[in-house]
């Protein structure tokens, strides 16, 4: 009787293992056959392959590029190098990437950017919003651009205790952006685990200097996120 309970439990869990892989290999496409596609008109971009992630490109043509992302089990390209944002022209024929300068007084050594987001206010002032992980934690930074010196100013850095594991940003306005929690568990393995359970613990965040909350629940990770231009 011993026996048949131990085969039966040990029958159920491995069921259950594979139904959750089977899920789990579902969720991420892993396994799919794809066909090779050549994207015509598309040439490598130099000097941004060391972990690029996100990018953001204004009605003008300017495009900002996220680059140097280290992230617990992804690899990194360049693990002893900070994190960095390029710009490039898209209205000129050959666009070439160019590192941004930051300002002092921020800590360039462990800039180490995620998902970005541009703010133009109404007198035309760009504002970039860059998820960063400095030490593998998790902050906001806001920076203003200075189209001339082709520079970031930093203007501040935003900590919440709900601004953990963020992926995205979508800047609203002023000190006003959503951001996602692609997952729950600061620990690579745990938060492997969470995924291949199927765990739906992860969120949206809506940030802004009178009220911050959770918008959106129910994730199993919440990745990139934006807005209609209409902001509705």
């Amino acid at each position: 009787m011993g026996k048949l309970v131990v085969l039966t439990l040990l029958g159920v869990g491995l069921a259950l293992v594979g139904e959750r892989f089977v899920a789990f290999r579902e969720r991420i496409n892993a396994f799919r056959d794809l066909e090779p596609v050549e994207p015509p008109n598309c040439h490598l971009i130099e000097g941004i392959e060391n972990g690029s992630e996100d990018i953001d490109i204004l009605p003008s043509g300017l495009a900002f590029i996220s680059s140097g992302l280290k992230y617990p089990g992804m690899p990194s390209f360049a693990p002893d190098e900070p994190g960095q944002i390029f710009m490039m022209d898209l209205n000129e024929q050959n666009p070439r990437a160019q590192a941004l300068t930051i300002s002092d007084g921020f800590d360039k050594t462990s800039f180490n950017p995620h998902g970005i987001s541009t703010f133009i206010d109404k007198d035309h002032t760009v504002y970039l919003y860059v998820v960063n992980h400095p030490h593998m934690k998790s902050t906001v930074e806001i920076f203003k651009f200075e189209k001339q010196q082709r520079s970031l100013v930093h203007l501040k850095t935003i900590e919440h205790e709900l601004l953990q594991s963020v992926n995205d940003i979508v800047a609203l306005g002023p000190e006003q952006f959503y951001a996602t929690r692609d997952h729950y568990f600061t620990s690579h393995f745990l938060s492997l685990l969470e995924m291949f359970i199927g765990l739906q613990w992860t969120y949206v965040l809506f940030y802004s200097p009178r009220e911050v909350k959770v918008v959106a629940g129910g994730f199993s990770s919440a990745n990139g996120i934006t807005v209609s231009l209409d902001k509705k």
